[in-house]
């Protein structure tokens, strides 16, 4: 594959900071650069002191012409879930749609975006959004950050951190925000980077605003979100999304040390069930939660190193929801809670 030099005059340059790293977006003109910013707008992304910055640890270079080059035959190459191309061996990483595509290569910390025209009636709000996700996803993998589909509250005891970790329509929003309600320090409700330390994993937030199903905002005892909760998620628009930090001002936290972690399912039974499942366990359910482990092989090792080191320093469950823990937050917190104090 090809390289591509960085944008020798790009129209926009800005620095944004998160988990301890420093991620520079480059854009050919200020309408390639809008659907990452607007979408950066609604995540835990500080805008960061150029001057202060000598180097940024990841880039995203936004492009309109010319046209990407050509892949490799020699590469790998298979359909993801979201029905887009992926291109990859243990140098190259590319995801192609229909009006994008997206490089990367191993040894260095650049990504490549080529978006031709970007406007949302080509592509859709939609897959626009997923797309911004897909490529600062793999920029943040070259720096060291790995995303998981989980959400992550702090228990008030403890302080120990805890992940909800699960797909859509599992049950992690509306535990967060249950426990949320009842005073518990949140993350996120939906998007988490892993970081791995000299003392171990941290999680860190990325998506600020809450997305709850309707049914959970009629049935989940969450008086306090009535009337507020009303626009549309961007992703299912079956969800309604609202900013926590407006309902529960105090309880914003960018990162924690997880030290439990549930695999969340939904069972519409009167009662729920949690059941400890071991370490190799664990490992096998984060690994099929996070395919891009696999599927972007240049950064695959330090992937797949987060996720075991995840699941060594968590005890982790299988938790299966029921009416009981889903319609009172106090019934909620006191049963994670009792969970969380004896591990």
């Amino acid at each position: 594959m090809n390289t591509v030099s960085r944008l020798s005059r790009p129209a926009l340059r800005k620095l944004y900071a998160v988990a301890g790293r420093c991620l520079c977006l480059e854009a050919a003109d200020d309408g390639a650069a809008r659907p990452f910013e607007r979408i950066f707008d609604g995540w835990n992304l500080h805008p960061h002191d150029e001057a202060a910055a000598a180097t940024a640890d990841a880039t995203i270079r936004v492009h309109r012409q010319p046209p990407p080059p050509l892949i490799p035959a020699r590469l790998e190459t298979f359909e993801t879930e979201l029905g887009w191309r992926c291109h990859t061996d243990e140098t190259n990483y590319s995801l192609e749609g229909k009006g994008f595509a997206v490089r990367a290569r191993a040894g260095t910390a650049a990504v490549d975006v080529w978006l031709g025209a970007p406007d949302e009636v080509r592509l859709g709000p939609v897959v626009l959004a997923r797309l911004v996700f897909e490529a600062t996803c793999a920029a943040w993998r070259r720096c060291g950050l790995f995303d998981i589909h989980a959400a992550a509250c702090i228990e008030p005891l403890t302080g120990a951190g805890l992940l909800f970790a699960g797909p859509s329509g599992s049950g992690k929003s509306t535990l967060t925000t249950q426990l949320a309600a009842r005073g518990w320090r949140y993350l996120s409700d939906d998007s988490l980077l892993l970081a791995e330390t000299a003392e171990g994993v941290e999680a860190w937030g990325v998506r600020r605003a809450f997305a709850l199903a309707e049914s959970a905002l009629a049935g989940g005892g969450l008086t306090r979100l009535d009337g507020v909760a009303s626009e549309p998620a961007p992703f299912d628009p079956l969800k309604r999304r609202f900013q926590p930090q407006d309902i529960f001002p105090e309880g914003f936290a960018e990162r924690c040390a997880p030290r439990m972690l549930f695999f969340t399912s939904l069972t519409h039974e009167r009662e729920t069930r949690c059941v400890q499942i071991s370490q190799h366990e664990s490992m096998s359910r984060l690994l099929r939660m996070c395919p891009w482990a696999c599927y972007d092989r240049p950064a695959a090792r330090g992937y797949v190193s987060a996720l075991a080191a995840l699941a060594r320093q968590s005890a982790s469950y299988e938790l299966l929801a029921g009416t009981d823990l889903l319609g009172d937050p106090e019934y909620t917190a006191a049963y994670v809670a009792a969970r969380a104090r004896v591990s």
